[in-house]
């Protein structure tokens, strides 16, 4: 091989320089070594210039081509060369004067030249490769301070691994080793366990809940900061659900009377035979659901097959095909009885999904079934208790009007017992209603420091608590009385809306203070969210407060008007007061429609059918009233509708048998005597005594009952035994007594009416009063004596025979 290289010539032809007796001359070409000289075998001529070529194969052989390997860290050609590196390179000046060749690769040595010579250098360059020969040394370390040492201290390791650069330390100390020339070794080892001498590790816990909330995006921030001071930071993070209770909206007069405005029923009947805008069919109920479905008709049935071909556990609606209702809602009760509360949310949640679907569907009506107590034969009180209680929060907290019916079968009768007795105890306040509440989820963590030096441990602790109370903002606003006019829906999105941004709120409708803890951006996103819903709430209690006497009502028929939803109510009221000509708005079907102020005519821009509107002054008059333009009106009831059916059911109480028919049942709207009534109620500490009572008349009577109240002038007619008064039963068959029937077609008039009775003591025939702390006198068992006009209202009139 070394014959190809051009510099072995030179090095041969300087050997032969040096022989006086040998004269060649040596050239490289292309082929290889070209030596020309005088061949002693062929001339007698300057012998002693002569050679033979024996000879000068034994001259070639003295001369010795060897690579010496050096390890990998001795790299020859880099700037920054190891020890033995700059070792071998000084050992090549010393004997590029001698007649040797060394060429210096990478990591490989070349040596050309006279043997003894080339052995020579070869031992030196060994003894060189002695001292500095590299050996692995294990460190007493523990992995923490392995750990420690890698994070932390890694540019200063690097720093020793260049500055012992035939060291390696970096990738053996993952190992807990390193390894170096012996030489070194001591000061190497001396370095690396003097930084690994770590202090008692330090640990808190960052107790901001705010924080908990961002705690996930700021790991990296905080190990950095823990960097910059020498120390390594362990973070445990433990994830927390924590409750919070919602704040009650504050009490506002179209919400302050929710149970009347969006009244809750007990009705013993057929679910099938409810004519409301949507009946709620428990999926889950085999029985229910094929009954409903055999009732509703084959198209209905088909449909219902179609739907359920792909599962799904939502609910979805149907039409309601041959029944009374608008539409069937088939929604899935998921039973869980994993434990006591988890059952009863499973009923909670399924009349929550039911009526919230109803609301969003703008259905005024709704109609349960008591799920659970059939087949299933659950808990009666605990279905009756959960359902009742669950509709009732619902109610409050989306504010709108909607009827709720719980539809018992006749044949369970003690079902129907248990839900009227609770329905009762939710009506007057005996039932307890938890507030409403929401679930979030924060981090706590748990720093723990850990370093070579107790001052920067102290240090760390303080830069990572200033951290933390930097990246948190608190922002306050006092004297927010707005707060008072915001809806309970708008509470509880505004809620979610900060739990989504990460924001921690906390909010006092009496007081009228708001508190928002969170990372600065979010808390200035959450509070632009808040003057926004501030905003609208405003604007929407200006709108309310318009409104508030006023109803606007387009006519369906002849006579017969329908009231605009609240939120239209509202805003027809506020064009008409800001004396606008029209109003124009579009319908939850997307069809417009333009309201002619001046003329009361309302057009349909798609169809250009007109209907007439009217405005009415409305104080505090039930929701289901008709609308009257009079004072006085009276309307018979639907024998198919719901109402019919409680009035008939108290009536039936204590006449069952004792009459043949009924023949109507009339509501009676007197606008000045219900207000009256009204104002006497709500201002009495008594209202909880209201009754339902009975009175039986003349039908010579009627008319002035209804008009000018049970006038007390007329007490003593059929007698002032209890006092002298205006007399009713709690037992319509004792007031069947004074209905006598009237001689032109034998019917007989029974009122219902509600009374506060408030305290009640025995009467007698010369009480023209009460006595003082009394309200009503009594019999001691049935009757009851009133002596104010506003005692009494006179609902409804039964006429039958």
């Amino acid at each position: 091989i070394w014959v190809r290289n051009s510099n072995c010539t030179q090095i041969i032809q300087k050997y032969s320089d040096e022989n006086e007796h040998l004269h060649i001359l040596c050239s490289y070409e292309t082929i290889g070594l070209i030596i020309v000289y005088f061949d002693k075998n062929k001339t007698n001529e300057l012998e002693n210039l002569c050679i033979t070529s024996a000879t000068l194969d034994k001259i070639i052989k003295k001369f010795i081509l060897i690579d010496i390997f050096l390890p990998s860290t001795s790299d020859l050609t880099i700037t920054n060369k190891s020890n033995l590196a700059q070792d071998i390179l000084k050992l090549e000046d010393h004997i590029r004067s001698e007649n040797i060749l060394i060429t210096l690769e990478q990591r490989c040595i070349r040596l050309f030249g006279f043997v003894d010579i080339v052995r020579g250098v070869e031992q030196d360059i060994e003894k060189i490769k002695i001292k500095y020969a590299s050996s692995t040394f294990k460190l007493s370390l523990e992995p923490q301070q392995i750990k420690f040492l890698l994070n932390i201290y890694y540019d200063e390791l690097k720093a020793l691994e260049t500055n012992f650069n035939d060291a390696a330390i970096i990738e053996p100390l993952k190992n807990g080793e390193f390894t170096a020339p012996s030489y070194v070794h001591n000061r190497i080892e001396e370095e690396i366990m003097a930084l690994a001498s770590l202090s008692t590790p330090i640990s808190f816990e960052i107790q901001e809940e705010a924080f908990g909330l961002i705690a996930h995006k700021e790991y990296t921030t905080l190990q950095n900061i823990g960097h910059q001071y020498k120390c390594q930071i362990e973070i445990e993070k433990e994830i927390r659900n924590k409750i919070v209770e919602i704040p009650k909206a504050a009490a506002q007069d179209h919400v302050s009377n929710k149970l009347t405005a969006a009244a809750i029923r007990i009705l013993t009947s057929d679910l099938a035979e409810q004519k409301v805008d949507l009946v709620v069919v428990n999926s889950t109920s085999q029985y229910l659901r094929d009954g409903i479905l055999e009732k509703a008709g084959g198209s209905v049935k088909r449909e219902y097959d179609t739907i359920t071909k792909t599962p799904s556990s939502g609910p979805f609606e149907l039409d309601s095909g041959q029944l009374l209702c608008r539409k069937l809602l088939f929604l899935t009760w998921n039973i869980n009885q994993t434990s006591q509360e988890a059952f009863y949310q499973s009923i909670r949640n399924f009349v929550s999904k039911a009526v919230q679907y109803a609301i969003k569907a703008h259905h005024t009506s709704i109609a349960f079934p008591a799920i659970g107590c059939g087949k299933f034969n659950f808990d009666k009180n605990i279905v009756a208790n959960e359902m009742l209680v669950e509709a009732q929060r619902q109610l409050l907290s989306a504010n709108v009007l909607l009827q709720i019916n719980f539809v018992i079968l006749p044949t369970q009768n003690d079902v129907f017992e248990i839900f009227q007795a609770k329905l009762e105890s939710l009506q007057k306040g005996n039932v307890e209603i938890n507030d409403i509440q929401m679930e979030y989820r924060f981090t706590t963590l748990t720093i723990t420091i850990i370093s070579n030096s107790l001052d920067k441990q102290e240090e760390c602790k303080k830069a990572l608590n200033n951290h933390v109370k930097t990246s948190i903002s608190v922002r306050e606003h006092y004297k927010q009385h707005v707060l008072k006019k915001w809806t309970q829906p708008a509470i509880n999105a505004f809620y979610k809306f900060c739990f989504h941004q990460q924001v921690v709120p906390d909010m006092s409708i009496v007081i009228g203070y708001v508190k928002l803890f969170g990372s600065k951006e979010s808390v200035t996103e959450v509070e632009n969210e808040y003057y926004r819903e501030q905003a609208k709430q405003s604007e929407q209690a200006r709108l309310m407060a318009i409104a508030r006497d006023i109803i606007w009502a387009f006519e369906k028929d002849d006579q017969n008007w329908e009231k605009y939803v609240p939120e239209l109510n509202a805003l027809i009221e506020d064009a008409y007061t800001s004396q606008l000509e029209t109003f124009e708005y579009t319908d939850d079907k997307s069809i417009n429609y333009i309201i002619d102020l001046k003329q009361n005519i309302e057009t349909c821009i798609n169809s250009q059918q007109q209907r007439l509107i009217i405005r009415h002054m409305d104080r505090g008059l039930p929701p289901h009233w008709q609308l009257q333009t009079e004072n006085v009106a009276r309307f018979q009831l639907d024998e198919n509708s719901d109402e019919y059916k409680d009035i008939r059911g108290v009536f039936n109480k204590t006449m069952s048998n004792k009459y043949d028919a009924i023949l109507r049942i009339e509501r009676i709207q007197n606008k000045q005597w219900y207000t009256q009534y009204n104002s006497y109620k709500s201002f009495s500490s008594k209202k909880d005594t209201e009754r339902k009572l009975f009175h039986g008349c003349r039908q010579e009577s009627i008319d002035l009952i209804i008009n000018s109240f049970f006038n007390r002038s007329f007490a003593g007619v059929n007698g002032t035994v209890y006092g002298q008064g205006a007399y009713f039963s709690a037992n319509a068959s004792y007031s069947h007594n004074y209905a006598k029937p009237s001689t032109q077609n034998s019917e007989r008039y029974m009122f219902v009416v509600s009374v506060i009775v408030g305290n009640s003591t025995l009467g007698n025939t010369n009480m023209k009063i009460p006595p003082a702390g009394f309200d009503s006198t009594t019999d001691g068992d049935h009757i009851y004596v009133t002596y104010r006009d506003d005692q009494a209202y006179a609902e409804y009139l039964i006429v039958y025979k």
